[in-house]
This record gives structure tokens, C-alpha cells and sequence, in this order.
């Protein structure tokens, strides 16, 4: 019997590697949906936790766990409880699989496709399959957190018979950067996922978002790589999480040039001159007269500073969570710093890498504070200011135990505020900061540290 079935699909124009990879599939992601368990309560590269971290929500409460589209690759609909991972979530009773059986989970390619973005493989007639074979989607027998981890993803540009034989002028980075860098048009992200609506089983953000492309060194292949990120908020608090992505909008004519990533070519690079300016990348604004959001466009390089740099507004849903999702105006913004964020398969691009792209890296070593390496404290800490009294300055010593939003301000006697000298988000550490009383009358001053879980004040006398 079974050479018999064996024997109909190689008729049938099917290779026998496809019979192995049922056995497999215990492992594959399709089957076990570890990617979104994994993404919302890992702690990598700095990141304090998934969004559970700030939401205290597990997952299972949110019908992400068993993640499937509406109906099956049949067309049947799925029950509303006891759904298990299966083959006729892709494979029709004829086991031929669409391009829209993708789709229909894979909503940011889905929206990709739907407005029209470019791409050269689809234009030449290439659906998902053709590059995703049947490794990718039935697992290889290994067990895998995420379609980012090494080897559950064999799909790539440089695979033998894509384009592994390209000129040896070609790239002029050795290398170094994945082809996406430069031939990904722009990447996708659904902006600010507004919770309190998730858990009642409306998946509401802002709007999708385009024409961006941030910029990590991926770890599986330590390659600069195209990023994006999920951001979202919830009873005031705030997330963002970072990770390697790419969307499939492949060009060759009007990939990108020199110009279009190195300002010190002579490109005009609007994240890099916003970097420049003054140490901080405002990669999104929230406009509330008109209740509509502001971007950076184009490539945007994540600096090695980007826990104290890197900037982005956050937004609340005002309306009633069981509202329709649809587009509206009904937002309202949060904050401009995160109150947590993870850092996923990724690094940000180091001091040497920024300065490649023309990115002033002073910035990353003479800010507002500096970090005292190897000391992590076990509590939140304002020291005593040394010299004290000072003239004209003195140095503020400070303990940070767990990620926090700081806020350290200086006070004159009556209360009023002479000068805020840290207001961002900061990972665990101890920091030094420098006060200069220069324009200051003699007299006595506060410095008050405020976090989420603590203030802390220390008197400091300004003799001239």
C-alpha cells in the first residue's frame, strides 16, 4: 500500500523528499507556534523581558498560542475551541497549497502584496513556495524558538542556484551586508498594538506604516540586516520590541546606492542628521492637533546608544476596546520613552559601523551621562554629590538596578527648576552625570531622582 501511494505521487509530479518531512513536523514552527511564545516572554541583548514582562497577561489568555486564520485550506471554518496545528491548515484535500493559504496568516506580506509594493521575484511570476521549500514549512527534525533561530529558515539569497554567483564588484561591503540592506524597498509595521483592545480579541494598532528600514547586525549571520519593530501600550505603560525582519519588496532597479545609507558620501540621510543634531533620533512623532503621526523615512542605522537615543511616540485607543477596528483619529499620545523594550536576534550597529554611515559617535560617549562599567546594583540609588559645597561644579553619582525611565532635576531653593539632567529610559547600571553651576548664584540646590518605583533627594551647596 504504501509503495502504491509512494508510487501515485511521484506521478503526480512530487519528489520523495516531500514524504519525509511528515515526521518532521512535530518540530516545525507551523506546528508548534513557538515564534509568538517565544517573541512575548524572551530577555535578549538587553531587552528586560517580553511584553508579558509589562503587560502581566500570559499569552494563553490572548488566542495567540493556536494563531490561525479563518478557515482552512478546504475553505472550512475552523471550531471556535480545540484547534490543533495541522496539515489542512495549508494543504487542501488535493494537498496543493495557494499562495493565499499563506497569506492568510501571514497578514504583513498579505498587506505588502495588497498595495501594490514591488517586488522582483513576484513580478517574475515566483510565489512563497519557490523560495520556501518544504524544509521550511515541515520543519528538519530540529526544534526551533523562532523562524529567526539558525537553520529553521534555509531560504536565502546566496543559496546555490539564487544568487550565488554575482560579480565580485557587486558588494563593496565584503560581505558584511545581508542583500536585503540594500534591495528591500522598505519594511512594514503595524504601529502602536493598543492591548486593552487585544484582549478582548480586536487586533487594533494606529495604522501600518512604510518606508522605513532600520538597520541591526543580524546574530545568526553577524550580517547587517533590515529590521522592524512591534510597539505597543497598556494601562499608560509603553513597549517596543526590535527584531530582524524583511519585507518582500525586493527591487533591482532603485536598490540602494552609497547616498542613499552614508552621509559622509554625501547623502542626506534624515535619521542620521536627526542623530547628528543633537543626539537623538526621533523616529516618530505624534502630532496632536491633527491627531496624525510623523516619520522618519528611509534607512534608519539603530545606534549603539539606542536605549538613551532612539525615540518614538506612544499612543492610547480612547475609544471602547470592543469598538470595530477601523481607521481613527480617536488616539491620544502616552510618552516618548518606553517603559520597557527586548532586542531580539539582533544588535544595534556599534560605534564603528555608525561612523561609517557619517553618524557623529560622540554622541554615544560624551551625552548627558556615563555609565561606571562592571557594577550592577540591587536597588535605586542617588549618592551624595561630590565635591559638595562645589564650585562652579560637582558630580552626581546614581544606581539604576533594573530598566527604568530616570528622571534626574535640579531644584533651587524655592522649588523651582533650575535643570533636568536625565529624562530617558536606562538599563541597569551605575552612572555618573556632571553638574556645572557656572551661571548659578551661590545658594542651596535639590537633586531629585525619580523613577517609577522610587524619589530620592539629596541637598547639594553652590559656594562662590
Amino acid at each position: 500500500m504504501i509503495k502504491k501511494i509512494l508510487l501515485m505521487l511521484v506521478i503526480a509530479g512530487f519528489s520523495i523528499p516531500v514524504f519525509a518531512q511528515p515526521g518532521n513536523f512535530s518540530t516545525s514552527l507551523h506546528k508548534t507556534r513557538q515564534g509568538k511564545i517565544y517573541w512575548y516572554n524572551t530577555v535578549q541583548n538587553g531587552g528586560s523581558g517580553g511584553y508579558e514582562t509589562l503587560t502581566g497577561v500570559p499569552i494563553t489568555q490572548l488566542g495567540c498560542v493556536e494563531c490561525h486564520d479563518a478557515t482552512d485550506a478546504n475553505g472550512n471554518p475552523y471550531p471556535p475551541t480545540g484547534y490543533t496545528p495541522d496539515c489542512v491548515d495549508c494543504h487542501n484535500s488535493s494537498m496543493v497549497v495557494t499562495q493565499n493559504d499563506c497569506l492568510g496568516c501571514h497578514s504583513r506580506e498579505k498587506y505588502i502584496i495588497s498595495n501594490n509594493f514591488p517586488d522582483v521575484h513576484r513580478s517574475a511570476g515566483k510565489d512563497c513556495m519557490f523560495c520556501h521549500k518544504t524544509v521550511d514549512m515541515h520543519g528538519n527534525g530540529t526544534s526551533h524558538n523562532s523562524m529567526f533561530d539558525p537553520g529553521a529558515i534555509e531560504a536565502d539569497c546566496s543559496n546555490s542556484g539564487c544568487h550565488d554567483n554575482l560579480p565580485s564588484n557587486h558588494d563593496p561591503h565584503g560581505g558584511k551586508l545581508h542583500c536585503t540592506s540594500c534591495h528591500a524597498q522598505t519594511n512594514l509595521a503595524c504601529y502602536n498594538c493598543h492591548f486593552e483592545s487585544q484582549l478582548v480579541g480586536k487586533k487594533r494598532a494606529f495604522k501600518n506604516i512604510t518606508g522605513f528600514v532600520m538597520l541591526v547586525n543580524r546574530t545568526k549571520d553577524n550580517k547587517v540586516h533590515p529590521a522592524t519593530f512591534q510597539s505597543l501600550s497598556y494601562q499608560g505603560k509603553t513597549w517596543v520590541a526590535f527584531g530582524p525582519s524583511v519585507a518582500h519588496t525586493i527591487v533591482k532597479t532603485g536598490a540602494r546606492t552609497c547616498t542613499d545609507c552614508h552621509k559622509n558620501y554625501g547623502g542626506t540621510i534624515p535619521a542620521i542628521e536627526d542623530y547628528n543634531n543633537d543626539g537623538i533620533m526621533q523616529f516618530a512623532k505624534w502630532n496632536s492637533n491633527d491627531s496624525t503621526l510623523s516619520l522618519l523615512q528611509g534607512i534608519i542605522p539603530i545606534p549603539e546608544d539606542y536605549v538613551r537615543s532612539f525615540k518614538l511616540d506612544f499612543i492610547t485607543y480612547n475609544g471602547d476596546p470592543n469598538d470595530p477596528v477601523a481607521p481613527s483619529k480617536n488616539w491620544s499620545f502616552v510618552e516618548a520613552d518606553w517603559d520597557g523594550h527586548q532586542f531580539l536576534y539582533a544588535t544595534p550597529l556599534s560605534k564603528i559601523q555608525m561612523a561609517k554611515l557619517g553618524m557623529d559617535t560622540t554622541w554615544t560617549t560624551s551625552g548627558i551621562e556615563d555609565m561606571i562599567s562592571g557594577q550592577i546594583p540591587t536597588q535605586f540609588e542617588l549618592d551624595q554629590n561630590y565635591p559638595n559645597p562645589f564650585n562652579p561644579s560637582t558630580t552626581i553619582k546614581y544606581s539604576v538596578p533594573v530598566q527604568s525611565k530616570v528622571n534626574i532635576t535640579v531644584f533651587d531653593a524655592l522649588g523651582n527648576e533650575v535643570e533636568t539632567l536625565v529624562n530617558s529610559v536606562q538599563i541597569p547600571g551605575v552612572y555618573s552625570i556632571e553638574f556645572d553651576g557656572s551661571d548659578l548664584a551661590s545658594g542651596i540646590y535639590y537633586c531629585k531622582m525619580t523613577t517609577k518605583n522610587s524619589k530620592l533627594t539629596r541637598k547639594m551647596m553652590l559656594l562662590k
